[in-house]
């Protein structure tokens, strides 16, 4: 089930995308004008698994090259963002110079004192032929995708909001998701054929404020998902509602939730606790889930970030139940997240990443296992350039028994150009 020729896509995205510009999140930047930013990053990256197959597939090194742009323009009450690259490739792994993974984001937001107004939208596109990969969207859904054929996604999102500052808060938004498959194959998590589907989804929140400790959390949204496999789109409705309180330490919280699935009901119940510590807060959450299908399966999660003089340090861990994903299927969803960071000299960090995600599919038992483990060592050359050489080991399987794994080593070169007016 492994797709040849796939691209490194744990240390490679990690380290290269680096380079990318932050339209929305740009840093000393006064408010007005505009502010242009052009990212050049350009390197070698080699490995012994070029896929990763699991038949051993071959040793490959490429040259990269990636050019990205972005725009920023803010005022007091608004602002607009923009940004765009795309990979230029070529060595053992293809014959010819090879322009790969396009991709666009935007977002403008406006708001007054006491509402906003939030749009975005962004475009990828990737040849599967090029990595089998896991797909973390913004809602923290989990795909495994799987074949030959051109990927393409489009998301757009609007969202209004009031009350920011009253005890009372409300929230509407929409978003649509499309995805489009080309030129190729592509299958899922349970090995049948994806075909080009579309996700349409509404929904409302409020936040109530019942006392200076107290907060009444709720939102309802409704999903329609389409593939072309059925006449009528699949409907989802969830409903969650949840309850926190604020203590010296942290707050406490409770959440429950219901899912009307085309499948039938989903539900459950979860409580957490937050612990504020000097050098960072913990936070865990824990709660059970039953199924349409009738089984009852452990949710909750684990979350911590440390500061240390010289070190930073992240671990989260969560499993969860959804079924917004491809396939609209039943999945359990677990996910650990482990970083490191450690700064050498002024202008030098080590850092060390771990990411291991698991999807099961409760209809067919289904069941695919991705992780990756970068190590990367950062330099600042110049003032301007920034060095990059690391070491990224993944390990893929699923149901079907196939195993793959590979070594791979890369050095980058990048930069970032700022012009501000």
């Amino acid at each position: 089930m492994f797709a040849p020729r796939a691209a490194l896509r744990g240390a490679w995205l990690t380290a290269w995308l680096a380079a990318l510009p932050l339209a929305g999140h740009a840093q000393s930047y006064e408010t007005g004008g505009i502010q242009l930013t052009f990212g050049t990053a350009f390197g070698l990256v080699g490995t012994d698994n070029e896929g990763p197959r699991s038949d051993g597939g071959e040793s490959t090194i490429d040259a990269r090259f990636t050019p990205s742009f972005g725009l920023l323009t803010q005022t007091p009450t608004s602002s607009f963002g923009f940004e765009g690259a795309t990979d230029i490739r070529y060595g053992t792994s293809s014959p010819d110079v090879g322009l790969t993974s396009p991709r666009v984001e935007t977002r403008f937001e406006t708001h007054s004192a006491n509402a906003g107004l939030e749009l975005t939208g962004n475009f990828r596109q990737m040849d599967l032929g090029e990595e089998k990969f896991t797909v973390r969207d913004a809602d923290g859904l989990t795909d495994f995708v799987n074949g030959t054929a051109t990927r393409q996604t489009s998301r757009a999102t609007v969202e209004l909001d009031w009350g920011r500052d009253a005890m009372a808060a409300f929230s509407v938004y929409a978003r649509g998701n499309q995805t489009i498959y080309t030129s190729g194959n592509a299958s899922g998590l349970n090995g049948n054929s994806l075909a080009d589907n579309s996700r349409r989804t509404v929904g409302a929140s409020t936040r109530l404020d019942i006392s200076p400790a107290m907060q009444l959390d709720a939102e309802l949204s409704y999903s329609a998902f389409e593939d072309g496999t059925s006449p009528d789109p699949s409907e989802t409705v969830t409903a969650t509602a949840g309850f926190s309180l604020d203590r010296p330490l942290g707050a406490v919280s409770t959440e429950a939730t219901l899912v009307d699935t085309p499948n039938g009901q989903r539900y459950g119940l979860s409580a957490g606790r937050t612990l504020e510590f000097p050098i960072g807060p913990v936070t865990a959450q824990i709660g059970a889930m039953h199924l349409p299908q009738g089984e009852t399966v452990m949710t909750g999660s684990l979350s911590t970030f440390r500061t240390y003089v010289r070190s930073e340090f992240e671990f989260a861990l969560s499993r969860d139940v959804s079924s917004l994903n491809e396939q609209d299927s039943e999945r359990l969803n677990t996910r650990m997240r482990v970083n490191f960071t450690r700064a050498l000299t002024r202008d030098a960090e080590f850092q060390i990443n771990l990411d291991a995600v698991q999807a099961r599919d409760f209809e067919t038992d289904a069941e695919s296992f991705d992780t990756t483990l970068d190590i990367l060592y950062s330099k600042g050359l110049t003032k301007d350039w920034i060095g990059d050489a690391g070491y990224s080991y993944r390990y893929i399987e699923d149901t079907p028994g196939d195993m793959a794994q590979a070594n791979t080593l890369y050095l980058l070169l990048r930069r970032k150009f700022v012009t501000s007016y």
